[in-house]
């Protein structure tokens, strides 16, 4: 083997080891549901992950109240995006059928993947979290090599997983 061989044999042994995938774990959650959860409304201040996730979950057959409809809704029931989180405006938010409260917020880089998320599921009969989830990521090399871009995820695989664990959650409640 010669030093060029050598060299680019070297470059790939220490970018895959230096790779890592993304990572996501579910909140310890000590409340559970004890009602269903079919409607969720989403936060209105979550982003384009929080529109994500409620497209995931919409697939997946909850009935989503949309983040601008959402804030229609609160400015309708006389409420601010605070409010919600107090016992008060989650009582009003069961009221109108909803059963639970999805908070995302999300941070991205500069090509548009994002780098970590956290999500958070309220009930609205208890306010107390029934699932949630942090997510992270997966990272190669350096930023904005070819195995950076291989080992990232988008946004919507991104938001698949945030999905998949907030509703393992749900379920085992």
């Amino acid at each position: 083997m010669n030093k060029r061989q050598f060299l680019v044999w070297s470059a790939v042994v220490i970018s895959m080891c230096g790779c890592a995938s993304s990572k996501i774990s579910s909140l310890p959650v000590t409340a559970t549901a004890n009602h269903s959860v079919k409607a969720i409304a989403m936060a209105p201040s979550g982003g384009i992950l929080a529109d994500a996730v409620a497209v995931e979950l919409s697939n997946r057959g909850y009935e989503v109240i949309d983040s601008p409809s959402t804030t229609k809704l609160l400015v309708r029931l006389n409420m601010s995006e605070m409010e919600v989180s107090k016992p008060e405006g989650m009582a009003k938010l069961q009221g109108q059928g909803i059963d639970a409260y999805l908070s995302v917020r999300g941070v991205a880089a500069n090509d548009g993947r994002p780098i970590n998320a956290s999500a958070r599921l309220n009930s609205t009969h208890t306010g107390k979290v029934i699932a949630g989830a942090t997510w992270q990521n997966g990272w190669g090399g350096m930023a904005g090599s070819i195995a950076d871009r291989t080992m990232r995820k988008g946004l919507s695989e991104a938001a698949s997983e945030i999905t998949d664990a907030l509703l393992k959650g749900i379920q085992q409640n």
